[in-house]
């Protein structure tokens, strides 16, 4: 157990989400929400005290706080904010003062998923090194870290691109530290009319002006769901593709006749590839089909054979019309189901590209 107490501040708006409830409570195609994914990711098992900091608002309208309950029971505590703050920095702060945070916090993004293999025991900021092939978007929206060559942060700069690596939104550091820079930079005239005060100027002023130390980790993996856009990109990772399997990958036969599904086995070698290549991917495969169960053992041994991950095949359905049927909504945009009908024993990469 660590000890220390991971931070997470979830009382924003979710502006970037407009017409849905809270971005941490929308539903992963895994059925997981989004703030369970970034907390396994993290690790928050580990850690003495979970703290998340939430708008009783959210609680009201989408019962946000017995939503967690649920998940999480007795592994997380929960602060509830009349109101929605000025910005990230005053939520942290108001999240310290209220729950009577003491000792050493790890304040981590409720947005993201982040794994690090090494977490230091002192003060730190999780970072990843942009490059050509990055799947980063929004640089110019990220904060960035300069430091030296022994990892030593020298500063952190909002919105400038004044390095090749970007913050990623976890800070370790003591929360009498963050306090005590919180309250110095709000009574500051120089500081008092930004539009948003972010924790990385907490971490930026404890670090230049202070001479606090920071060290830098570098993240093994990155997931930023911060906008709409980047979270229906993650939706869209995650299709589930229903299949017809006669006519379709394997070439047609029925029950009766010299070539039937006893005796005539012989896989459409170019749409088993593209079954392979959505297998690979991660999205989730089903089977329709005409056939019996006990006329699927040899199709089934042979998605072994290939390494082809399926979740169930469905047989004994009608030889007719099927029709999807789903619902759509802003967490789940139209159209959210389609549907391909394709020539029997023709090539699917026409049709699936």
């Amino acid at each position: 157990m660590i000890k220390k107490t991971l931070l997470i501040p979830a009382a924003g708006k979710s502006s970037r989400f407009p017409n849905m409830k809270p971005k941490w409570l929308l539903t992963h195609p895994s059925g997981q929400l989004m703030i369970e994914k970034v907390l396994e990711s993290y690790r928050f098992e580990d850690y003495e005290r979970v703290v998340i900091v939430i708008l009783e608002e959210h609680c009201k309208k989408y019962e946000a706080d017995i939503i967690l309950n649920q998940i999480f029971q007795d592994k997380l505590e929960i602060v509830l904010l009349e109101k929605p703050t000025s910005s990230a920095a005053e939520t942290v702060y108001r999240a310290i003062t209220k729950a009577d945070i003491k000792g050493r916090i790890v304040i981590k993004d409720s947005d993201c998923v982040v794994e690090c293999d090494k977490i230091p025991e002192d003060n730190f900021i999780v970072g990843l090194r942009v490059h050509s092939k990055s799947d980063i978007e929004r640089l110019q929206e990220k904060s960035f870290i300069i430091k030296n060559d022994d990892n030593i942060i020298v500063d952190i700069v909002e919105k400038e691109l004044v390095s090749n690596t970007v913050c990623l939104g976890v800070y370790s550091l003591q929360a009498e530290q963050f306090c005590e820079a919180y309250t110095s930079i709000v009574d500051n005239d120089v500081y008092k009319h930004k539009n948003e005060l972010y924790v990385s100027h907490i971490v930026s002023y404890l670090i230049v002006c202070e001479e606090v130390v920071f060290e830098y980790v570098e993240a093994t993996d990155f997931i930023d769901w911060g906008t709409k856009t980047e979270w229906y990109k993650e939706l869209d990772k995650h299709r589930t593709y229903i299949f017809d399997i006669d006519g379709v990958l394997l070439y047609n036969c029925g029950k009766y006749g010299t070539k039937n599904w006893e005796t005539y086995f012989d896989p459409i070698t170019e749409n088993i590839e593209v079954l392979k290549k959505i297998s690979d991917s991660g999205c989730e495969i089903i089977f329709m089909t005409a056939r019996p169960e006990e006329y699927l053992e040899e199709f089934r041994n042979f998605l072994e054979r290939e390494d082809i991950k399926y979740k169930t095949i469905i047989s004994g359905c009608n030889h007719g019309r099927r029709i999807i049927v789903n619902d759509f909504a802003p967490t789940n945009p139209y159209p959210s189901c389609e549907s391909i009908s394709i020539k029997r024993n023709d090539f699917l990469g026409g049709y699936l590209t």
